[in-house]
C-alpha cells in the first residue's frame, strides 16, 4: 500500500514525461547515465563471472580474421534498408520498457533470492507488484505486464498488418486488482492507453496464434531474467520481428544493467549491429568492438551454457573448464556473445520458447558471429515454441573453428 501511494503520488510528474518522447528518451539516458551511483537503479550490479583456464596445448581459440570477419557496425541513414522503419520504432519500443523497468526499480524492494536458477520462491515477491508463476517457479512483476501492454498498442498503431506474440497473458492480471492497476498506471505513464479493457485486449493480444497466411509476428520477452530485475541483477528487454517462415528479420536487446558499452544493441538481417543509448533517435557512432582478450591465446575461452546444471553433460573443454555464470536468462548470455566477451553459448534444450531466444540469434549472427542447432542447422521461430536438434549453439565472430567444432559436438545428445 505504501508503495502504491508513494508511486501515485509521482503519477502527475511521470504523466507530463510522456507527454513527448523526446523529454522521455532524455530522461531515460539520464537514467543510464548516472545508474551506476543509484542504489535505486535495480539490475545495476551485474553477477558475471567469466571464466578462463589453460588451454590444453596446440588450441588455437580465436579467428585469425576475427577483426574483418563480422559486418561492418552500420549506422548511417540507409542502416536497415527495406527494414529500417521497423529497427527504429523497435528500438523505441525497447527505450520506453527501459525507462519505465527503471521508474519501478527505483521503487521497488529488491530481494537476496536463495532459489536456484532463474527460480524463485514466494517469500521473495512482493504483494501487488510481483508473483510467481504457478507450474515454472518464476517472477513475474508489474513492469512485464506494462512493457507487454505498452509495446503491443505502440506496433499495432505502426504495424497492424502483423501478429504480435507475447510471453504473457492478462489472466493473473483480472484476478489481481493491485497488480492490475498498477501495470496499467506503469503502461499509460509511457506512452499506453489508459483505458483497462484496452489494456487488458492488447496484454491478451500477445496470445494470438497463426493466421495461416504467412504474415510477419513481432515476437516480446518484455524482461528476459525477471530474477534479474528483483534481485538487482542483469535482465533484459527483447524484441524481435520474424517473418512467415519464422526467420528472424530485426532484434533489439536492451540491458538497463549495461556500462561498458550502449545499453541497446539492434540488428537487422544483412545490414549488421548497430548500437544505442537508452535514449535517442539515432544509433552511436562506435568503433568496431576490440579483439578481446580471450582471442589472444592463452587461456581457455569464457563460454555459457544455459541451464548452468547442464554443464554435467555438457562440456566441450573438458571438466576442468567450467562455463563463465552470468545471470539472468538466455538473452543476456546472446549479449554476452555478440559483445564478444564469450566465446560462445549453448542452450542445452531442445524444447524452446520463441521469446527467449528469437532477438538474441539474429544479433549474433548480425555481428558477425554463427547460430544454430548442433547440426549446424537453422533455427526458426514458427510459433510460441520451437524445437531444436540438442541446443542452441552460437559462436563469437572471434571464435575459431576449433571452438565452434567443440561447442556443436558438445551439444549433441549421444
Amino acid at each position: 500500500a505504501k508503495f502504491l501511494l508513494a508511486l501515485g503520488r509521482r503519477a502527475p510528474l511521470l504523466a507530463c514525461m510522456s507527454l513527448a518522447f523526446a523529454l522521455a528518451s532524455a530522461t531515460a539516458a539520464l537514467m543510464h547515465a548516472t545508474s551506476a551511483s543509484r542504489q535505486c537503479a535495480v539490475g545495476r550490479a551485474s553477477s558475471a563471472r567469466l571464466v578462463e583456464a589453460a588451454p590444453p596445448p596446440g588450441f588455437v581459440w580465436a579467428t585469425d580474421d576475427g577483426a574483418d570477419a563480422g559486418r561492418p557496425a552500420a549506422g548511417g541513414p540507409d542502416w536497415g534498408g527495406d527494414l529500417a522503419a521497423e529497427a527504429r520504432i523497435a528500438v523505441r519500443c525497447v527505450q520506453r520498457a527501459m525507462q519505465l523497468c527503471q521508474a519501478l526499480a527505483c521503487d521497488m524492494r529488491v530481494v537476496d533470492s536463495e532459489a536456484s536458477g532463474k527460480e524463485m520462491d514466494e517469500c521473495d515477491v512482493t504483494a501487488g507488484v510481483s508473483f510467481i508463476k504457478a507450474g515454472d517457479s518464476t517472477p513475474v512483476t508489474a513492469a512485464d505486464f506494462a512493457i507487454q501492454g505498452l509495446i503491443s498498442q505502440e506496433l499495432g498503431r505502426a504495424f497492424p498488418a502483423d501478429r504480435f506474440m507475447g510471453e504473457e497473458d492478462a489472466g493473473d492480471l483480472r484476478e489481481d486488482a493491485a497488480l492490475r492497476s498498477l501495470a496499467l498506471r506503469l503502461s499509460s505513464q509511457y506512452g499506453g492507453e489508459p483505458d483497462e479493457a484496452a489494456f487488458l485486449a492488447s496484454v491478451d493480444r500477445g496470445l494470438e496464434p497463426p493466421r495461416g497466411t504467412g504474415e510477419r509476428c513481432w515476437v516480446l520477452d518484455p524482461i528476459d531474467g525477471t530474477k534479474g530485475f528483483m534481485t538487482g541483477q542483469n535482465y533484459v528487454v527483447g524484441l524481435a520481428l520474424v517473418d512467415g517462415d519464422g526467420e528472424a528479420l530485426v532484434g533489439v536487446m536492451g540491458v538497463p544493467a549495461e556500462e561498458e558499452v550502449p545499453p541497446i544493441m539492434a540488428a537487422v538481417r544483412g545490414h549488421g549491429l548497430t548500437w544505442w543509448r537508452a535514449g535517442g533517435d539515432a544509433p552511436v557512432e562506435q568503433e568496431a568492438a576490440p579483439r578481446p582478450a580471450w582471442a589472444d591465446g592463452g587461456a581457455a575461452p569464457p563460454w555459457l551454457i544455459s541451464p548452468q546444471r547442464a554443464f554435467a553433460e555438457c562440456q566441450p573443454f573438458g571438466a576442468a573448464h567450467p562455463p563463465s555464470e552470468v545471470c539472468c536468462g538466455a538473452m543476456i548470455k546472446y549479449f554476452y556473445v555478440a559483445a564478444g566477451r564469450a566465446a560462445g553459448f549453448v542452450q542445452y534444450e531442445e524444447q524452446l520458447k520463441s521469446w527467449d531466444h528469437a532477438c538474441g540469434l539474429i544479433c549474433v549472427e548480425e555481428a558477425g558471429g554463427s547460430a544454430s542447432d548442433c547440426e549446424g542447422g537453422r533455427v526458426a521461430f514458427p510459433g510460441r515454441t520451437f524445437r531444436v536438434e540438442g541446443g542452441v549453439v552460437c559462436c563469437s565472430r572471434w571464435a575459431s573453428e576449433e571452438v565452434r567444432r567443440r561447442l556443436l559436438g558438445a551439444a549433441t545428445r549421444r
